[in-house]
């Protein structure tokens, strides 16, 4: 049997090590993490309201303005209040005082609260909070500006998760399939399901059902939620941690961009469609993913090839990430995150120029909003 490369073999015989390191402070916020945040920062927190209609469907939309308010940031509340919802703004920030006039005029309820806990910190104030204020909840969502939402031409994302009808519905997902060794991206059998241990509904968009808000245990998993600085491990009480109770619970759940059958779709493109995909696939700082799209480009790789690499690339990244443009093609996928406009020189570019194709008075903002991203965020990066 061919050993694994001297690389890996030496980085899983560190992993326990790091994560024994780490564990002291693990089991402390575990234990305590949200009773430190609801005894002492807490009451830093600052709520506003705003001139929007109170209803009885809410959207929490949770941001962090480092760059100040964003023409972004209220064409998102603008569609959540043309779509029915009431905006429950959550800002990670205090908002100076300009920005937070303009964004009362757009939002139900403001609130401005220290950053402990990432977006599931503010998530978990935005539930609590709407209900104590909500006479009555027939729907929530969360959204978070880690995306651009909603893309031009794209799905009406609340109207189709609306549809579905049902407790629990994601945008999209991660982590349904076990992830696959580059090297080995031939070997790939889509199987994704919502049982892989590492499965969750991504949290940028998340719709939750008045009955689901309705269930006493629902309120409790974000009353003891186990709040941490620590951004991997809120990953994984968050999105995993959600994810779990709501397939475990019985509640009814699904997504509007379901990649369980990716494989197929992938299939029924062209060949020349599926090499415009790899093209355009985004990777986050995975040179060896990059390296192999370059050799498989260079030697005109058959279709099952690419369609192979990128079953493989999504399994380790996520379609949300590596698929913006194609998840648009196949789903109308409506959102289009940020993190690439700085985290990766090739997926920057990638993005940036997706977004200049987007079209409108909207994707010109996007388009504006990303270039200004990669620039300031990474200025080691040359212009697009």
């Amino acid at each position: 049997m061919k050993l694994p490369p001297l690389w890996k073999i030496t980085r899983e015989l560190k992993r326990p090590l790091a994560q024994l390191k780490l564990l002291p402070s693990r089991i402390g916020t575990y234990v305590f993490g949200n009773k430190y945040y609801d005894w002492f920062l807490a009451k830093n927190s600052r709520c506003t309201e705003g001139r929007a209609t109170p209803g009885s469907r809410i959207a929490v939309y949770l941001i962090f303005p480092s760059q100040g308010v964003l023409a972004s940031h209220i064409e998102a509340l603008k569609y959540l209040i043309s779509s029915g919802y009431a905006p429950l703004v959550v800002s990670n920030l205090p908002l100076p005082e300009a920005d937070r006039d303009q964004v009362l005029d757009y939002c139900w309820l403001c609130l401005e609260r220290p950053n402990y806990g990432y977006d599931f910190g503010g998530y978990r104030d935005g539930i609590l909070l709407a209900r104590e204020k909500a006479a009555q909840i027939d729907r929530l969502v969360l959204l978070n500006d880690s995306s651009w939402f909603p893309l031009p031409g794209a799905q009406d994302w609340l109207a189709e998760a609306e549809k579905t009808g049902l407790d629990f519905t994601g945008a999209v997902s991660n982590y349904g399939h076990p992830r696959v060794d580059p090297e080995n991206f031939r070997s790939i059998r889509w199987n994704y399901t919502t049982s892989h241990r590492n499965f969750h509904y991504c949290s940028f968009a998340l719709m939750m059902s008045g009955r689901l808000m309705a269930d006493p245990q629902f309120i409790k998993f974000w009353e003891r939620f186990p709040l941490t600085s620590d951004k991997k491990v809120t990953v994984r009480r968050g999105e995993i941690g959600l994810s779990q109770w709501i397939t475990s619970s019985g509640y009814s759940h699904g997504m509007t961009s379901d990649p369980s059958d990716l494989d197929q779709r992938l299939a029924g493109l062209s060949h020349e469609e599926i090499k415009a995909a790899v093209r355009g696939a985004v990777f986050l700082d995975r040179p060896r993913l990059d390296t192999l799209r370059e050799q498989l480009l260079a030697a005109d790789a058959p279709a099952g090839d690419l369609v192979a690499f990128l079953l493989t690339a999504v399994a380790i990244q996520g379609a949300s990430y590596v698929q913006p443009d194609l998840m648009r093609q196949l789903h109308g996928a409506a959102f289009l995150k940020k993190s690439p406009c700085w985290l990766d020189e090739k997926g920057s570019a990638i993005t940036i120029r997706f977004a200049r194709r987007l079209g409108g008075d909207f994707g010109a903002v996007v388009a504006r909003e990303a270039e200004t991203l990669r620039r300031e965020k990474a200025p080691d990066f040359p212009p697009v």
